[in-house]
């Protein structure tokens, strides 16, 4: 202010400003004030320009304050008191040395247009000062090319089949024999029982057939327990060797004396095993027992 003009009582109250203005500041805003020691206009300043956001964000921000301002109400003259105060903080921004570009009005509207969950690829440019429309589109299109290819990755993974998971071993074996593995589902082989002549399963899941081989079974060692009562103390003959056929197993001799090994997996067989180890299993039956014939006379 010209000395001239100034009033009576302007010394007083400019050391009374000051004085408060270096009461009130943060210590480490002294730095500021240091080369306006006795002139509060100066000290004021000072401050406004430390604090004042010259980046092109504090820009951007207050030229998208002023164009997206939409009035609320019918109150008018509230809406316009607000737009002046937006462009009083633009306007404090603009100097000479930096004015407001072309640029600063096409980054307000590029980040205006865009989600919000874009924003963050380019927060860190709009932190730096004089930053120019093409680094953010440049930016930008980057962000799109590293969304477009993490998509390609996600499908292209989706997509892929998930490796079947190997069979336990079949603990119920014996030495040296291993079952064959469980039909996949990718098996495009038809479903077809022969023995319950229906197509809803296949023989290696056909609950009759294991019902017949543990029945079989059972009056094996009903017959075997019988004859072992009523011999004589004399050594008894050994009864022949029967051949049979058991679930996804080749035919395997065994002693009439020796248990089957079934252990209800489910292994790969055919029909033809099915109807031999049947066929050489059942015998004629005997008058009132309904129970299977071991074959041996």
């Amino acid at each position: 202010m010209d000395s001239k003009l100034r009033p009576a009582t302007w010394e007083d109250d400019n050391e009374t400003v000051c004085t408060i203005i270096m009461q009130i500041v943060d210590p480490s805003n002294l730095r500021y004030l240091r080369e306006h020691p006795d002139d509060a206009a100066g000290m004021w300043n000072a401050l406004s320009r430390a604090h004042q956001d010259c980046s092109t964000g504090g820009r951007v921000y207050w030229i998208r304050k002023l164009v997206n301002a939409r009035m609320e109400g019918e109150d008018i003259n509230s809406h316009i008191e607000s737009l002046a105060k937006s462009h009083e903080r633009l306007n404090s921004l603009v100097t000479p040395e930096k004015p407001l570009t072309p640029d600063d009005v096409h980054i307000a509207a590029l980040t205006s247009s865009i989600p919000p969950d874009w924003i963050h690829c380019i927060s860190a440019l709009m932190n730096q000062e004089g930053v120019k429309a093409e680094t953010i589109v440049s930016c930008l299109k980057n962000e799109a090319i590293r969304r477009e290819s993490q998509g390609d990755i996600i499908s292209v993974s989706s997509t892929k089949t998930n490796p079947s998971k190997p069979k336990p071993p079949n603990h119920h074996s014996r030495p040296g024999q291993y079952s064959k593995a469980a039909p996949t589902e990718n098996d495009k082989k038809p479903r077809r029982c022969p023995l319950c002549n229906s197509d809803t399963h296949d023989l290696n899941r056909c609950r009759n057939t294991k019902q017949l081989i543990a029945d079989h079974k059972a009056a094996q060692q009903a017959r075997r327990e019988k004859e072992q009562g009523t011999t004589s103390s004399a050594p008894a003959a050994r009864a022949g060797r029967t051949s049979a056929a058991t679930l996804g197993q080749s035919s395997t001799s065994y002693d009439e004396d020796e248990q089957s090994d079934y252990s209800g997996s489910y292994t790969e067989v055919t029909a033809g095993n099915a109807v031999a180890s049947l066929s050489s299993t059942l015998g004629p039956k005997g008058s009132g027992d309904a129970n299977l014939d071991s074959g041996c006379s």
